[in-house]
């Protein structure tokens, strides 16, 4: 019987990114872990926020979710559109909402940002920002 992997795998990684998503903003370093690779890298090196940087390791990926947590009072991140690149890549815009825990700053917007999720073998293996969000289309094959 013949099937489509390709598209089965593609569903299969948009569930885990939406896991992530979901773990981020909980604040669940452990259900993280479950979906992310030991070697796993969150590139935030082209952000302009900050916690701008590179974390390099599961337990990066962790600290870099409690930062956020000690950074806000409040953080949701919604994925609002998905895109699969050619070679498999989760590209993701997402709405915002946060409010900042010294500053008392809100944000609630959709902001110019394309989160590029790559994984292996059902875990998170990276994770790019691309600011603006067409960067990020760019980087993996696609266009707007």
């Amino acid at each position: 019987m013949w099937r489509d992997t390709g598209r089965a795998m593609s569903q299969e990684n948009m569930e885990i990114v939406r896991l992530a998503y979901a773990a981020v903003n909980e604040g669940d370093r452990d259900a993280l872990a479950e979906i992310t690779a030991l070697d796993a890298v969150v590139d935030f090196s082209r952000s302009i926020g900050p916690l701008e940087g590179i974390y390099r390791g599961r337990d990066a990926f962790a600290r870099y979710v409690g930062a956020i947590a000690e950074a806000f009072e409040s953080f949701q991140l919604s994925p609002v559109d998905f895109a699969v690149a050619p070679g498999g890549e989760i590209v993701v815009r997402h709405h915002v909402r946060a409010r900042g825990r010294v500053s008392g700053l809100e944000i609630d917007r959709v902001p110019d940002v394309a989160l590029v999720w790559e994984l292996r073998d059902g875990k998170v293996t990276k994770t790019t920002m691309y600011q603006p969000h067409g960067e990020g289309l760019d980087a993996v094959g696609l266009r707007e």
